[in-house]
């Protein structure tokens, strides 16, 4: 493994690491709930979400103009 990529591999878990912790979030840590309303846990599901939607549709854009 590159540096470079072990860096980036680390610098995205330190902040999960930080907010790992008993009462960052109002609801029950183990349930859905907690997952699907805290923004430390929806925030990221949105942006990574969205760079999947923006990839697909630059992916297809690409492919139609090389036929």
């Amino acid at each position: 493994m590159k540096l470079s990529a072990f860096l980036a591999i680390i610098c995205m878990l330190v902040p999960a690491i930080a907010f790992a912790h008993p009462g960052h979030g109002a609801t029950e840590p183990d349930s859905w709930l907690h997952y699907l309303t805290e923004p430390v846990h929806v925030i990221p599901l949105a942006i990574a979400v969205s760079l999947a939607v923006i990839t697909g549709l630059a992916w297809r854009r690409l492919r139609a103009r090389q036929r």
